[in-house]
């Protein structure tokens, strides 16, 4: 019984494990909102997030199996990058695109600039979330403390990029596609330098990810400063 028990801790904590970085995140991006949000606006698109896993990853399963099935498919370092970009990196974004699109966009809710950020970051945390469980669950707490400083956070990275540009469509009659496009390339760049293991392909990753702090963190900042000037809020 006393195992039993033990397991079922465990379980709990890998759980927690996983899901407690995207939590820490989100909360990060919500206390740097000036206006504050209501709590039930932003919640629910966390589980959105999540539940957006679900078909992603069957999407993601039917193109590499179609990826396999083409005669002589190249293998090594193309077949990583088609993994990257073209699997990972386009659908999962995708993805998350669209929940945004058909549950924000044309929303109300979407008054300025940075809710775009925040509401956008909320959907990729909550897909950080449950793709950091089934990897946590699998392989560890090694896995969750390493994904917790890499992969989670770089899900954040990719939604403020995403909300930022979504952002720009509203407000600014910007083109609508970098909010798809450029999430996605970041995405695959991303899965790229993590698919490539090794030494230097490590550093690289870390390197990159710095970038892609320094990106984000103006994509942010840029939208905080058009709401306080531009007075895009309409409700």
């Amino acid at each position: 019984m006393s195992h039993v028990h033990q397991e079922g801790a465990s379980d709990h904590m890998l759980i927690l494990a996983a899901v407690l970085p995207a939590l820490v995140l989100l909360a990060v991006v919500y206390a740097a909102d000036r206006h504050k949000e209501r709590p039930r606006r932003v919640l629910p698109l966390f589980v959105v997030g999540a539940l957006v896993v679900l078909p992603a990853g069957l999407c993601e399963r039917y193109l590499l199996d179609l990826y396999a099935a083409t005669p002589n498919p190249p293998t090594g370092f193309v077949a990583s990058l088609v993994t990257a970009f073209f699997v990972a990196g386009i659908t999962e974004e995708a993805f998350k695109g669209f929940a945004f699109l058909r549950l924000v966009y044309h929303r109300p809710i979407f008054s300025e600039m940075y809710d775009g950020v925040l509401y956008a970051v909320a959907i990729s945390l909550g897909f950080a979330a449950v793709e950091n469980i089934l990897y946590v669950t699998s392989d560890g707490l090694q896995t969750a403390f390493v994904r917790a400083f890499t992969a989670v956070p770089a899900h954040g990275l990719f939604g403020v990029a995403m909300g930022s540009y979504f952002g720009k469509a509203k407000f600014s009659s910007a083109p609508l596609w970098p909010a798809f496009a450029v999430p996605a390339l970041l995405h695959g760049a991303y899965d790229a330098f993590a698919l490539a293991h090794g030494f230097w392909a490590n550093i690289a990753l870390i390197g990159y990810l710095m970038w892609l702090v320094r990106f984000s963190w103006i994509k942010a900042a840029t939208a905080r400063v058009s709401d306080r000037f531009e007075g895009h809020r309409t409700s």
